[in-house]
């Protein structure tokens, strides 16, 4: 059973050149149908990974995802108030 998957022109380019790569290090032409059902297959069970590809966060976050994000804030050296804070978020 066949069905049709739209992907961006930039994930076809990708692809055209993972099949030409095969083809010159393999000698073997795999059609973009059987190398996308590898690489689906390829994630299968590793979702985690796939998650983080994604970009995706999940919750609850580890002490060490925790610790990496508590670093990204920098310290402009503006003193501010809860006041100001609640006046520039709710006006």
């Amino acid at each position: 059973m066949s069905t049709s998957v739209k992907i961006s022109e930039e994930s076809k380019h990708i692809l055209e050149a993972i099949q030409a790569r095969i083809i010159l290090k393999t000698g073997r032409k795999f059609s973009q149908q059987e190398l996308l059902d590898m690489i689906v297959k390829s994630f299968e069970g590793r979702d985690e990974e796939l998650i983080k590809l994604l970009g995706i966060v999940r919750f609850p976050l580890s002490p060490e995802e925790i610790e990496r994000l508590m670093e990204i804030p920098e310290d402009w050296g503006v003193e501010t108030r809860e006041e100001e804070i609640d006046r520039s978020l709710y006006s």
